[in-house]
């Protein structure tokens, strides 16, 4: 299956939007169509979701691969 590539303009805002409600403290790019996420430690089990499906929903949702970090790690 071919998975459809789109333009976002501000990809960092897109990514940090599409993890709320968790507190996004920042989005670093790390490459091509991958980037680092940084949240609080109290946010991070928020941001990746039961068993993942909150960052997985995200990468799928934008085409990146998300790295999701405590800003204590």
């Amino acid at each position: 299956m071919l998975e459809k590539q789109y333009f976002i303009p501000e990809p960092e805002e897109f990514i940090a939007a599409a993890l709320a409600p968790a507190r996004v403290l920042s989005v670093e790019l790390t490459g091509e169509r991958s980037c680092r996420v940084l949240v609080d430690p109290d946010q991070l089990s928020l941001a990746i979701g039961k068993k993942g499906q909150n960052a997985r929903l995200v990468a799928r949702l934008t085409g990146y691969k998300i790295d999701i970090k405590s800003d204590a790690q």
